[in-house]
């Protein structure tokens, strides 16, 4: 039974994408380019091929399964409201990373509404999104909720460039970082999260940050960011507390009182994108090993030692297996 629901997971997935491309490039364009012509400039390169090849598929992938919870699949309405959020969530990312704006100028790109003065022709964007999105979602006030702690979360992260924190606190910090992000995904569709769907999706985002960190791993040593990979001394260690995440999530989100189907196909999709975080443990294990054990000698190793390759065959099947394990038990 799990192998077919994976298939099926399979099937839906390779299916959205290839109505998402469709959908993506004339929706971007209708709504960019008439930012680019009053401003006379576009989007860097670099952040336009984030939102194009990342966020217009990633966010609105979020945003259909969230659908599937409740026996639906994605409107063409909820979608563009999915491709806004993909095109918002990476400029936020760059005014915090490059401190362009202080957690006040984020929040008042939403709490003025379009009365707000933007700087520049990235902050004009969001704040329309932003002001579109609050205008049309089903709960403005959860919206709104869920963006201040996005933007708080944000801000708070930039502790991770200290040397000295607990592996509490940034455990705490990539919880909060993962877990809003994706509650305030939630609020793109029509039915709005209770509380108990808020919890399960905070235990499902914050379990998918700490899978993002042990992919970033050669990134976020290079950058001097601390997170509970960069800092690990025992991966072993490690994995045992990323599966009993993993197993959590699981539990809370059967307790949900919808279609034990559909909430079925809401775990295994995900659990799946987690597992992926177990082989690249077990990686990062045998390299452990290998260097005698403790934190790793970062400065000794190459790129390429550091990075888990998921496209290998081996690699995929070894991912479908350990959420196998997880699932059952």
């Amino acid at each position: 039974m799990y192998f077919l629901r994976v298939i099926k997971v399979i099937c839906f997935f390779f299916r959205f994408i290839l109505k998402q491309r469709k959908f993506n490039d004339p929706y971007l364009a209708s709504f960019l380019v008439p930012f680019y012509e009053l401003y006379n400039k576009e989007l860097a390169p670099e952040t336009l091929k984030k939102i194009r090849a990342y966020y217009c598929f990633g966010v609105p992938l979020v945003c259909g399964v969230y659908t599937r919870i409740y026996g639906k699949g994605l409107s063409e309405e909820e979608r563009g409201y999915a491709v806004l959020g993909g095109i918002a969530t990476p400029l936020i990312d760059d005014f915090t990373d490059n401190k362009q704006l202080s957690k006040e100028q984020l929040k008042s790109l939403l709490s003025f509404g379009e009365r707000a003065d933007p700087g520049t022709m990235e902050e004009a964007i969001v704040n329309k999104i932003l002001c579109r999105l609050h205008e049309n979602v089903s709960s403005p006030e959860g919206f709104v909720n869920a963006f201040n702690h996005v933007i708080d979360a944000q801000v708070e992260s930039e502790k991770q460039l200290r040397k000295d924190l607990s592996r509490e606190e940034i455990l705490k910090i990539t919880l909060e970082k993962g877990a809003w992000s994706h509650i305030l995904f939630h609020y793109l569709i029509r039915e709005v999260p209770s509380q108990k769907a808020i919890g399960v999706i905070y235990q499902m985002g914050g379990v998918l940050q700490i899978t993002q960190d042990i992919f970033d791993i050669y990134k976020d040593v290079r950058d001097g960011i601390s997170t509970l990979a960069t800092t690990c001394a025992d991966f072993r260690e490690f994995e045992e507390f990323y599966r009993a995440e993993c197993i959590k999530f699981c539990r809370m989100a059967r307790q949900l009182p919808y279609k034990k189907s559909d909430l079925e196909f809401f775990i295994i999709l995900f659990i799946n994108i987690m597992a992926r975080g177990i082989v690249a443990l077990r990686m990062l294990s045998r390299l452990q090993d290998k260097s005698g054990g403790g934190v790793l000698p970062y400065e000794k190793l190459e790129r390429k030692q550091l990075i888990c390759d998921m496209d290998k065959p081996a690699s995929f099947l070894k991912m479908i297996w350990f959420a196998h394990e997880i699932v059952r038990v």
